[in-house]
């Protein structure tokens, strides 16, 4: 048995998402087969592992109002693979832990640091996690990423998201 339950081979796709500022995303459309077969009832948004074009993905099938569900094809996919629109790869997946949350170590460590900041991070909902750590791991350099930390930080102990946080510095006193 594979170590992936699931597997099928797609073109890549360009999607629009967003009403009033549409962004575009490359992404591979989930077969129709695979909706009775995966527990998008109690997961909508269902988090998966696994491989397209044999380059290791996480993230989670999201839905489209007509019925279709997408996985994103990151950047990372098609510098590795040269694969792009268009072309057919195959995606390899399983079931992930839902409140799986990759943590970059800095922010582990920083948020260790803080006795108020663990007690607050203890209580968020995975999904306001992957939030803080997608902020902190898109930084391109350590300056970058030394701030959001610090963002981070700030939000996690004042209990408020980073756009709630942005609003208040840009309020004038």
């Amino acid at each position: 048995m594979s170590y992936y339950t699931h597997n099928f081979e797609a073109a890549i796709s360009l999607h629009g998402v967003g009403k009033s500022r549409v962004i575009t995303y490359k992404v591979l459309f989930m077969p129709l087969s695979f909706e009775h077969e995966l527990p998008f009832g109690e997961f909508p948004r269902l988090r998966v592992e696994g491989e397209i074009a044999e380059v290791p993905v996480r993230g989670a099938w999201m839905p489209v109002g007509d019925g279709r569900r997408y996985f994103i094809v990151s950047p990372e996919i098609k510098k590795q693979t040269g694969f792009d629109v268009g072309d057919t790869v195959e995606m390899r997946f399983r079931v992930d832990d839902q409140d799986f949350v990759d943590v970059p170590e800095a922010l582990q460590r920083a948020i260790d640091a803080d006795e108020i900041a663990s007690r607050h991070w203890n209580n968020l909902t995975a999904g306001k996690k992957r939030m803080f750590t997608f902020h902190v791991a898109s930084a391109k350099t350590d300056p970058t990423q030394r701030k959001r930390i610090a963002e981070a930080m700030s939000a996690i102990v004042e209990g408020c998201t980073l756009r709630d946080l942005q609003k208040r510095k840009a309020k004038p006193e």
